[in-house]
């Protein structure tokens, strides 16, 4: 039986922890690590990058001494049990002289998936696992790296802003503000998260769009993939999209069909601006096919995608069932123009482990398909 009390509050602080890796540790997950003592924290750290030293390693280094006796070590997922890019963080635990652990999560890469905790019991170690809702917590938090360790595929998540009446724009071919500021704030956030960006053709010509994530400490760009089947977003009737302008130009990847590589003076104008063209299948109506976007992920070794539409986009990716995870954001606003251009049925769609938010005076919901 356990003699281990562990701290709700200190659990929950870990994942306070691992959220600062938010977005950098792809294809690693985000974990969060601390050190108790005679009921205070000494050292803490968290997961930064790929490579890098492990959540444990770097509460361990920080903390720059011996663990003394009876010290807890609380961390958001399972240690690692397994030599990859650096030697296994259950080492650093024996080695350490702690005997006392605190795990929020299982990890479920099949090298660990609970190994990791057998090994530290086997060496007399005392593991705690936290409540169930605290763990589902710490899991959720790692929902991209969940989905592409257990099954190898890429998250696609797909977000949509549509008004109370359904609609996503107020004047189809225009840009329009669907939701307030809170919840642009919010996608902002969650751009950051995803290593890789996905709009559509219509979506770069009628928004010309920067697709960055703008945050009030940083501007950070992730692959921006546009998918367009016959490279119109390239032709000298628009002014020059800033995708394919900016600074982050090379980050911009095109991802089109046999008959968008046969339109040679827009692959020349692609290849003026440092910009990598992607040739995919095509589908029955000739675009990209859905299935072609996830293997360019899969090609390019990218565990997620958030997907922006537009709306021709998203209707494609749902039907054709290549949509794992959906951000849908509800705007107070209704569209009434006779112009305005509907959305995607989110009202249909069934969201599993559904999370709701209220933004302002809009609502966000987002959840597995």
């Amino acid at each position: 039986m356990s003699t281990l009390e562990p701290n709700v509050d200190l659990m929950e602080h870990t994942l306070v922890l691992a959220e600062k890796g938010w977005g950098t540790t792809h294809p690693n997950p985000m974990v969060g690590c601390l050190i108790e003592e005679d009921g205070q924290v000494v050292a803490e750290g968290y997961h930064q990058q790929a490579g890098g030293p492990h959540a444990e390693v770097a509460a361990l280094g920080n903390l720059d001494r011996t663990p003394r006796e009876g010290a807890v070590l609380y961390v958001s997922l399972e240690p690692c049990s397994s030599t990859g890019r650096t030697p296994p963080c259950t080492s650093a635990i024996l080695d350490a002289g702690i005997k006392k652990v605190v795990v929020c999560a299982i990890d479920p890469d099949s090298r660990h998936a609970g190994h990791g905790l057998d090994l530290l019991r086997n060496q007399g170690v005392e593991v705690v696992l936290a409540p169930p809702e605290l763990g589902e917590r710490a899991a959720r938090l790692n929902f991209i790296f969940n989905q592409y360790v257990i099954t190898g595929r890429p998250l696609i998540a797909l977000k949509m802003a549509t008004s109370a009446n359904g609609m996503v724009a107020e004047r189809a071919g225009y840009p329009s503000r669907v939701t307030g500021e809170a919840a642009r704030a919010d996608v902002m956030r969650w751009r950051r998260l995803f290593p890789s960006i996905c709009v559509g053709s219509g979506t770069v010509i009628a928004d010309d769009p920067s697709l960055t994530a703008r945050l009030p400490d940083e501007e950070w760009c992730p692959v921006r993939i546009v998918v367009d089947s016959t490279l119109a977003t390239l032709s000298p009737t628009f002014a020059p999209r800033k995708v394919y302008t900016d600074e982050h130009a090379t980050r911009t990847i095109l991802l089109t069909t046999t008959n968008g590589m046969e339109n040679l003076e827009a692959v020349a104008r692609a290849k003026d601006y440092g910009v990598r063209i992607i040739e995919g299948g095509a589908g029955p109506d000739g675009r990209v096919s859905p299935s072609a976007i996830r293997q360019a992920l899969v090609d390019m070794e990218l565990c997620g995608m958030y997907c922006e539409g537009g709306s021709a986009l998203a209707r494609s990716m749902l039907s054709a069932e290549e949509v794992d995870y959906v951000f849908h954001y509800q705007s107070s606003k209704t569209f009434n123009s006779p112009e305005a251009l509907y959305g995607p049925d989110f009202a249909g769609l069934k969201i599993g482990h559904e999370i709701e938010t209220k933004l302002g005076e809009d609502h966000l919901r987002h959840g597995y398909l």
